[in-house]
């Protein structure tokens, strides 16, 4: 999408002095070659008189449009940062990152190479989303009734056939981002450091979340008489896993504490962020393959824009206070003797995946809402102080930090 310039709009009074783009030395969004290190800014200039200022998106390396400036006025200029920014090949032949970008031009709004408008990554990441939901929820409920109901087969069959298959796309995709962490290229590690073992956040709450599900598994399936009340638990034990640790890092957060160790691109010793930054950021840095141009991004848009960070923080309790309060009642379902074990553990195994269907969706059209609003207020300048990026300003390299160990 276009850059957005802070107090576009705001030249529509005439106490206000007309805007213009800033311009600045440093590459175009943190994608180019070194080559074009010296062009002008991608931003380009304001329409005088107009109503509403016009974003003229020339891109001046050849290296991107060999077609000529003609190209700039197309549709793909409008899509250029979602679809090519966050490329392998772009971040190896880049000359700085876009942290810096952005700090050398504090009017513009930090754009994240990521959208689910455009590109195939949204593909691969909404399907693999769409399987893990099947596997996780709908196999283990339609094995356990059909076979059971349908098809009278002992419980310890069923279960040995539900633990068998239970997870295979969690387990492979897990395996899938472990190797992409670990590999010698460090397009898809955290930020600040080059250490092949520094997992992210979200690899962390996997190991957690997939062994506490297969250690109930297992046990609950290993008797020849299963117990079934075991077998209603995994699910319930994700909404822990998941809530607590994001609980955990937004309550870090509320109380401004420092990181302990490192948690995905903040330091230790770092303040932490709400506990969603974390998952989106690992989610969208390494399953989407967006890479390291995504957590700097992020990283960019979460420091300028105080909506956002606001934003953030919410969502944060949005997901994790709800999901420890469903959690509950659920391990109560599941162990008392007054509701039948066939019915509990249709309950806990449909609840918490119906759950994070229906708060997905409202999450979806709030972060829609908040960045229209974002949108409306950066063009406007109002309820946002431009920081003076001088202060305390330390020279930055685009490898800053990645000598950092774990």
């Amino acid at each position: 999408m276009p850059e957005l310039i802070r107090g576009s709009l705001s030249f529509d009074d005439p106490s206000q002095p007309r805007l213009h783009a800033p311009t600045s030395s440093s590459p175009d969004r943190g994608a180019v070659s070194p080559d074009s290190a010296t062009s002008p800014s991608s931003v380009g200039h304001l329409a005088l008189g107009s109503a509403r200022p016009h974003v003229d998106h020339h891109r001046h390396s050849s290296s991107f449009w060999p077609e000529g400036r003609d190209r700039m006025r197309h549709a793909e200029a409008e899509v250029y940062y979602d679809s090519r920014a966050a490329t392998k090949k772009e971040f190896h032949r880049r000359a700085s990152n876009l942290q810096q970008y952005y700090k050398e031009n504090p009017k513009l709004l930090p754009q994240l190479p990521f959208t689910w408008h455009h590109g195939v990554r949204r593909f691969r990441l909404g399907a693999l989303i769409v399987l893990m939901w099947i596997d996780a929820c709908v196999v283990p409920i339609a094995l356990y009734y059909g076979l059971y109901y349908g098809g009278h087969v002992p419980n310890w069959i069923t279960f040995a056939v539900v633990t068998t298959i239970w997870g295979g796309p969690t387990y492979l995709e897990f395996a899938i981002r472990t190797l992409r962490l670990i590999k010698k290229e460090r397009f898809y590690r955290p930020l600040g450091t080059n250490s092949r073992w520094c997992f992210d956040v979200v690899t962390w709450t996997s190991v957690v979340s997939i062994t506490a599900a297969t250690a109930l598994f297992i046990v609950g399936s290993a008797p020849h008489i299963v117990w079934l009340r075991v077998l209603c638990m995994p699910a319930p034990s994700l909404l822990y896993s998941l809530g607590g640790i994001m609980g955990l890092l937004t309550f870090y957060h509320m109380r401004g504490w420092k990181a302990p160790f490192r948690l995905s691109s903040t330091g230790k010793g770092e303040t932490v962020k709400p506990g969603v930054y974390y998952f989106i950021e690992d989610v969208v840095a390494v399953n989407a393959s967006a890479g390291r141009p995504y957590r700097e991004a992020l990283a960019a848009r979460y420091g300028a824009s105080p909506r956002f960070r606001q934003m953030i923080y919410n969502l944060s309790l949005f997901w994790s206070i709800p999901a420890l309060i469903i959690a509950i009642p659920l391990t109560v379902i599941a162990v008392i003797h007054s509701v039948p074990a066939t019915v509990a553990y249709g309950i806990c195994w449909a609840v918490p995946f119906i759950w994070a269907t229906i708060w997905a969706f409202i999450s979806v059209r709030w972060v829609r809402r908040d960045m229209r609003r974002e949108r409306e207020e950066w063009e406007t300048d109002k309820g946002f102080v431009i920081p003076d990026t001088k202060k305390d300003q330390k020279p930055h390299h685009p490898d800053a930090g990645a000598h950092q160990q774990c």
